[in-house]
Order: structure tokens, then sequence, then C-alpha cells
């Protein structure tokens, strides 16, 4: 196997030094599945105190978990040989020994394909047939399934981004123990359940239709839109499905734009109602928007990335057909600038392709409107700073002071529709007659 030089060098200090080193996890597991390494940890005998004399350019942050980093071209955690104790919170050991045997250390991981050596003389050590469950592409715990969730919560959720971004399947033994362990859930911080979905977002929505019933004591709305039907020419799917689906046309991924889908929706079930054999979900961008706001609150979302999937899915329903009145709207009613827009034009655009073919066909309506825009950014104005005018020259047109802001917006909402007025002069004019 070929490793990056800086790599073997680390291991071969360690071992000229007398200790024993290694790869371990993903970078190892990524190397046998010709994927693309980005992350290297080694795992050695050696103890902290002892690698710090053996290194430059070391940060000691893990250090008293084992861990150091010796930071070069890239950052290479190296992590003594450990065992862990009980896990009383079900999320950290609630003591850590070094040992001296790889093969301790490798019992203390999670998945069978995590738990894999290799050293670059002895070659790889596989205790667990973790290359055979890489070949075969299913996902197995190291040990029970039951102990280590029981142990560590969080590797319910790593088992659905692992089989997200690997299309791996779970064993049966591990999907019997998720179930039999799903209220553990509560043990799990909201940041990490956040990280977890936005890494199953990014590699296979779907994964999210197997996490409802894991997902309910914290996303209660996602089992309820699962549950929710849509009789109507315009879907063929239940709700939960319709948003994965949008999420899966997002590309290039992006992560606000990925949640607004996942969210977007939300409301339905609370505003369902049949008439005639065809449900209708009447305001629910409303009601979608006010979960969506919850939610990011509750999982301590950034104030930026909350604010904007927050109006992604208040506005994701906008049909984009009124032309100018529509780019007026967003861009200097709402004050949205580019990137937002586009946003919300992608979120829109992958709603519908998640639509049936009927529901498909307003993707006409969409295309016009980002044309009619692109026409728009060249031939008119959405700021202040580009109107031809200031205030000091409609204090010149008798206008009271409190009043110069509002004149201000009126004159860019009439160059905005008229592009060719934008100067002093017949502004001036326009001041003059309409607030005289």
């Amino acid at each position: 196997m070929k490793w990056p030089e800086f790599i073997l060098e680390i291991i071969d200090t360690l071992n000229q030094n007398g200790f024993e080193a290694y790869l371990v996890g993903g970078c190892l597991r990524d190397a046998l599945l010709n994927r693309e390494c980005h992350d290297y940890d080694i795992a050695t005998q050696a103890r902290p105190e002892q690698i710090l004399n053996l290194f430059e350019h070391c940060q000691t942050k893990g250090m008293s978990h084992g861990t150091i980093v010796v930071s070069g071209k890239y950052d290479v955690e190296i992590t003594t040989f450990r065992k862990e104790s009980t896990y009383s919170d079900h999320r950290h050991p609630d003591s850590v020994s070094f040992v001296q045997d790889i093969k301790e250390d490798l019992y203390r991981r999670d998945f069978t394909v995590n738990a894999m050596a290799y050293h670059p003389e002895k070659g790889i050590i596989d205790l667990f047939n973790g290359q055979k469950d890489l070949k075969d592409k299913i996902l197995k715990t190291v040990k029970d399934a039951s102990l280590s969730f029981q142990e560590d919560a969080l590797r319910m959720l790593r088992a659905f981004r692992f089989c997200a971004k690997l299309q791996f399947k779970m064993d049966d033994s591990l999907k019997f123990a998720i179930e039999k362990n799903k209220h553990l859930i509560q043990y799990v911080s909201k940041e990490r359940i956040w990280e977890e979905l936005s890494e199953i977002l990014k590699y296979d929505p779907f994964q999210i239709e197997e996490m409802v019933d894991l997902l309910e004591p914290v996303l209660p709305e996602l089992k309820q839109c699962y549950n929710c039907q849509q009789n109507s020419p315009y879907h063929f799917t239940n709700v939960l499905s319709h948003s994965l689906l949008s999420v899966s046309y997002c590309h290039p991924y992006d992560e606000t734009i990925a949640y607004a889908l996942l969210f977007h929706d939300l409301g339905k079930p609370q505003v369902k109602k049949t008439e005639k054999g065809v449900d209708h979900f009447k305001g629910h961008p409303k009601v979608s928007y006010e979960i969506a706001k919850r939610i990011c609150t509750g999982f301590k979302v950034s104030n930026r990335q909350k604010e904007r999937i927050e109006q992604l899915v208040y506005y994701h329903d906008d049909g984009f057909t009124k032309g100018l009145d529509s780019v007026y709207k967003f861009r200097i009613e709402l004050n949205w600038d580019d990137e937002r827009l586009n946003q919300l034009i992608e979120v829109r655009r992958c709603d519908l392709m998640a639509h049936s073919k009927k529901g498909r066909e307003t993707l006409h309506q969409l295309n016009d409107f980002i044309e009619l825009y692109e026409k728009c950014k060249k031939e008119r104005i959405f700021t202040l700073k580009e109107l031809n005018l200031n205030g000091k020259d409609i204090q010149n047109c008798d206008i009271p002071k409190e009043k110069i802001k509002e004149v201000l917006k009126d004159c860019l909402k009439y160059v905005f529709y008229h592009p060719d007025k934008n100067d002093k002069e017949t502004l001036m004019l326009y001041i003059r007659d309409v607030w005289k």
C-alpha cells in the first residue's frame, strides 16, 4: 500500500525508538476502498510524553486522552494504545488506560471496517474480518452491537452515516440493536446529531427514512411527514420521501439548502385537508417556517445559517410568476443579495424536481424567472448606492428631512422599473412631480 512519505517517516521514527506504531481507522478503510484519504491516524505504544519528545510542532489538546497532534504538511493524530472503561453517560468512557497491545486498542473501536491496523513491514492486522465486510459492503460492530451502542449512543448515528457515505448495508444484528437502544439518542448532543445528519444528507439523504424512529425524540416531525401521504396529481410520495428526493437533486451539495429542503414541508401534516379525494396543504410554508425556527434554535445552529434556513423555508413555495415584481420583492423589498436569491431558486428547483410529472410542469416558470433575473442584473439596479441621486439632492427639492429615506426608496423602485431614468435631472423632476 502506498502512503505519503511524511506518514511513513512518523511511523519509522516511533519504530526506531522502540515503539510499535500503526496506521488505523478511517484512512486505512478508505485506502482499502480506493477512496481518497484526508485524515491520517496513528496508534502507538508510545505514551503522550514520549511522543512529545520525538516530534516538534505538537498540539496537546487531547493529551489527557492519549492523543498528540503532530503538525506538518497535514495534522496527524498519534494516539497511545488504550482501552476504555464503562460509559456512564452513554457517550464517553469514565476513564481511559494505556496498554501495550494493538489488539486491545482495536477492540475498543466501533465498526469492524474501522478496527484494522497497518504496519509498513507487518502489513494489515485484521482481527474482526473488516476486510471481508468491506468486500461484502456490510456494516458490523466489533463487539455485541447492543453493548456498543449502550457505550456510545452516537454510534447509532455513525452507523447510518457510514452506510450513506460508503453505500453499505447494516448487519441485521446492528439494525435490531438500534431499534432496541433508540431511546439512548437523548444522550447525544444536538450539535453532534446535526453534524451526522449533515453528512447523511450529503451522501444519501434516503437513509433518513430508516431513521425516523431513532430521531423521533429530537425530530418528531420527520416521522409525521413519513406517515403523511400526498394524494395529489402534483405528488407521488409521502411528504418525507418528497423532501429527501428534493435534497438528492441538490448539486453541488450545500448544507444550508439541504436543511431548507429537509424542513420545507414539515408543516404539511398539521394543515392537511382532503377535498373530493385530493389532499391540500394550504399555508404549510408558514407552519414549516415556525418548525424550522424551533429546530434550528434547539440545535444551536449559527445565527447566519439559522436565519438563512428559516427564510428559504418560508419563501420556498413562491412561484416566481410575477416577473419583475418577484425580482423587486426579493432583491429590493426584502433586501436579499444575489447569493440568497440564488439559494432560494435552487430550493425551488429541487422542490419542483421532486414533484410528479404534472408538478414539474411549472419548472418552465422558474427557468423564465432565472433568465429574467440574469437580465435584470445587467440592466437594472438593486441598491440605493447605485442611484444617481443622494439625500442632499432630495433636500434641494424641499423634501422634509424625515421623508428623505422614503423618497430614496421610492426613487430606487422607480428606476428599477424604468432603468433608463437613472439620472439626476430625471429623478429630480420625478420627485417634484410625485412628492410635491
